[in-house]
């Protein structure tokens, strides 16, 4: 395999599904096996409850129960894990359209647009070895003697393809593979020789791109950690939806924003889709409001979760938070996982109306709570264990308001951001003086980017003095 592409990030995917079309049928397990300068740097797996019907077909063809599935996590549970996996890095799978149509549909489910340059390991099989009339899995495991304990599940016949491709790079000359792949792996960039020339002369580094139309109206906001190679998927003609092909066909400019790194172009991109709204972002945040989920007790002294929908949340409430989120359905989502995991009633916490007893009681899944067949004590001590196991929102960690340092060494950029309470005071960059933000309202989607960095990364940051807040 050539350095080349090595020096490139690459996701090897499987999927199993309930059937063969991506944009209806679901994922019902998946296999993440991320190459960096090729040693395996994370593999995930996991089942996935597609919260729908699975023939006896795919059953036995899988091996996988729909008891299985029933207890696992959804799609939506492992959304964030499963696209920090994939993200800035080349999709190789085999016959990769059916993969990539798959994730693409499971994530346009969740209002997250996915795009990726893709390597088929077929095509690159057909390629290597044209001798050979069949490149089906089964026709390399029994051509290469490679070892696979369990065909057609995912993480095994993931494996098979990183077993390929090692074959490969001991087998033939780096060039010879070179120039496969990059055929392989080129673009269509529309026959435009505008386009073509704007997107040679984009960065190889992260930040924000934003497409234009001829009447400069703004079409599409990304981010990336590599802008080049992210647009450059933008125009892949692996596989398209109309939707994405209605896009790259009106794109008349291109322009970009370089960041230190990855949280500036993750707050850069939310900035700019509230600002600008532009055409084919589905997630807009043309409203401030968002729904705020706190603990309740109901008349009958039962807990329950509240939801209100409001545009403005004092800090001083944060402590007793369980979540917010963008909408109604989000939230009504989580709270649904966690009736079903333990085992709490729908009826009460506002997912079911009905005057008798709740579809899970009679189902043998409720305990009875809403006929009151359980007594509230031991209701709520459940409750209680749920909503501390499960709660979405953290306070705010610090004594004051900290500033978070990004540094990109390689394209000599620094950019700092000021943060209290979860709201974005202000930022810099470089040696500039700080710009304070005039107006500063708790964001959901603010919170949600810098949440999770300080969760999964170990950033640069340092506190300040409160009279700084």
């Amino acid at each position: 395999m050539s350095s080349n592409m090595l020096e490139k990030p690459f996701t090897i995917v499987d999927v199993e599904t309930t059937g063969m079309h991506g944009w209806f049928d679901r994922i019902i397990e998946i296999a993440l096996i991320r190459v960096e300068k090729n040693k395996i740097i994370n593999e995930f797996k996991t089942l996935i409850n597609p919260q729908t019907f699975v023939s006896p077909f795919i059953e036995q063809f899988t091996g996988i129960s729909s008891d299985e599935l029933n207890d696992a996590p959804t799609f939506s549970d492992m959304k964030d894990e499963i696209y920090e996996i994939l993200s800035d890095a080349i999709l190789v799978a085999h016959n990769a359209r059916f993969d990539y149509s798959f994730l693409k549909g499971e994530f346009k489910r969740q209002g997250i647009s996915y795009t990726a340059k893709t390597l088929c390991t077929v095509k690159l099989s057909r390629r290597l070895y044209p001798q050979y009339r069949t490149h089906s899995l089964s026709a390399l495991i029994e051509r290469f003697h490679i070892t696979c304990k369990n065909r057609h599940r995912a993480y095994d016949d993931a494996l098979v393809l990183w077993k390929f491709i090692q074959r490969i790079r001991k087998e033939f000359p780096e060039n010879e593979v070179q120039e496969i792949l990059k055929t392989l792996l080129k673009s269509n960039y529309s026959g435009d020789q505008k386009i073509v020339k704007q997107i040679e002369n984009l960065p190889e580094s992260p930040g924000v791109y934003i497409f234009y139309d001829e009447q400069n109206v703004p079409l599409y906001v990304g981010k990336s950690k590599n802008i080049k190679d992210r647009v450059i998927a933008h125009f892949s003609n692996d596989y398209e939806s109309t939707r994405q092909l209605e896009m790259t066909k009106s794109i008349a400019r291109i322009d970009h924003i370089q960041t230190a790194g990855e949280l500036g172009a993750l707050l850069e991109e939310s900035h700019l889709i509230k600002e600008l709204l532009p055409v084919f972002n589905k997630a807009l945040r043309q409203k401030k409001q968002f729904v705020a989920v706190t603990k309740d007790k109901l008349k009958n002294g039962y807990l329950s979760f509240r939801e209100e929908v409001i545009d403005r949340i004092d800090t001083a409430d944060f402590e007793n938070l369980f979540g917010v989120f963008k909408n109604k359905r989000s939230a009504k989502e989580v709270i649904r996982h966690i009736a079903k995991k333990y085992s709490l009633c729908p009826k009460l916490l506002g997912l079911e109306k009905t005057k008798s007893s709740c579809f899970n009681y009679k189902l043998g899944i409720c305990k009875g709570a809403c006929v009151g067949k359980e007594k509230k004590e031991r209701y709520n001590a459940r409750f209680t264990l749920a909503y501390v196991e499960n709660k979405q929102f953290r306070p705010w960690p610090f004594s004051g308001p900290i500033e978070i340092i990004e540094k990109n060494e390689e394209e000599e950029l620094f950019e700092s951001f000021l943060v209290n309470n979860w709201c974005l005071l202000g930022n810099r960059k470089g040696g500039e003086e700080l710009n304070n933000y005039e107006e500063v309202d708790f964001d959901v989607d603010t919170y949600k980017i810098i949440s999770s960095f300080l969760k999964n990364r170990t950033p640069n940051y340092h506190v300040l003095p409160t009279n700084l807040a």
